[in-house]
């Protein structure tokens, strides 16, 4: 049975580790909109795509026991919180400063009409991944219980 529930589970996982990274991205956008008139304050991103492949190469074999990530404060996606090779280890991992930004005289680097648009095209992102998930789900739903049409003629 494992044999079977293997591949499922890691089709699933996927999901699991994306909708985690882009909701962390969504966090440290925010923080940078919060502070775009801190004085000092450096604008930061996710390098989502860096964060997603160090966090897919430490992904267990199908079968095997993976970490369960249970995050209740932001907090915790700090290196040093995280287990190695865990979807947090990567985010914070790859959370660097931005580069190219014009700095304010007062030090702080943050384009609010920039960050503006990453939140919401993260926001998107973060949302096809969510249904791409759902969908995922229901097929597999289907396939193990049959569709509604094939039980109530069946019954």
């Amino acid at each position: 049975m494992d044999g079977v529930i293997g591949p499922l589970d890691t089709g699933l996982d996927f999901y699991r580790q994306v909708l985690a990274l882009r909701g962390y991205r969504q966090e440290v956008l925010s923080a940078d909109i919060a502070n775009a008139s801190t004085p000092g304050y450096k604008a930061m991103d996710l390098d989502f795509a860096a964060a997603l492949k160090a966090a897919s190469a430490d992904t267990p074999q199908p079968g095997a026991p993976g970490p369960v990530w249970l995050v209740d404060d932001p907090r915790d996606l700090s290196p040093g919180a995280a287990a190695p090779g865990s979807t947090a280890a990567a985010a914070a991992g790859a959370v660097k400063y931005q580069a190219g930004t014009e700095v304010t005289l007062d030090g702080n680097s943050v384009d609010l009409d920039q960050e503006k648009v990453a939140a919401a095209e993260n926001g998107v992102d973060y949302e096809a991944a969510a249904t791409f998930a759902t969908q995922t789900i229901r097929m597999l739903t289907v396939a193990i219980n049959g569709s509604a049409a094939q039980q109530a003629g069946g019954a």
